[in-house]
């Protein structure tokens, strides 16, 4: 089992919208708060990586939401180059994720793709709730 460890990579993506950023402080009292929020220019930035027992690997920053077309250059530009084959992808089932284009790029390298089930509540939480009763 544990020469096959080097053959698994788990991919998911997570990302920032800078209006969450926080437009209130404290500052000592008397004295005015003053600094910088990205007023008026809300964006997002999208992290996607592949996580490998051992390392990250592809790390990739976009402006922007994910979508199939990130996806696709995102698989094509940045992992294909760091897969060898038999190498397997593991991610979730995000629409953008299930793209013919991304998985002809895989093959090309001998690689492929596999879906986590879809999402369950039930499966979700390993402990049961405090407010939950036998």
């Amino acid at each position: 089992m544990r020469n096959l460890l080097p053959r698994i990579g788990f991919i998911d993506e997570t990302s920032l919208k800078t209006n969450m950023a926080k437009t209130t402080g404290w500052s000592p009292r008397g004295a005015r708060l003053i600094d910088h929020a990205p007023f008026g220019h809300w964006n997002t930035q999208t992290f996607i990586a592949a996580l490998r027992h051992d390392r990250l690997d592809a790390p990739w920053v976009i402006n922007g939401a994910m979508n199939g077309e990130m996806f696709d250059l995102y698989v094509e530009t940045q992992l294909v180059p760091t897969l060898a084959p038999g190498d397997v992808i593991i991610l979730d089932n995000l629409s953008s994720h299930k793209s013919p284009r991304a998985a002809q790029a895989m093959h090309t390298v001998g690689a492929w793709f596999l879906f986590l089930p879809p999402y369950s509540p039930d499966l979700n939480s390993k402990w049961p709730s405090p407010n939950s009763r036998p």
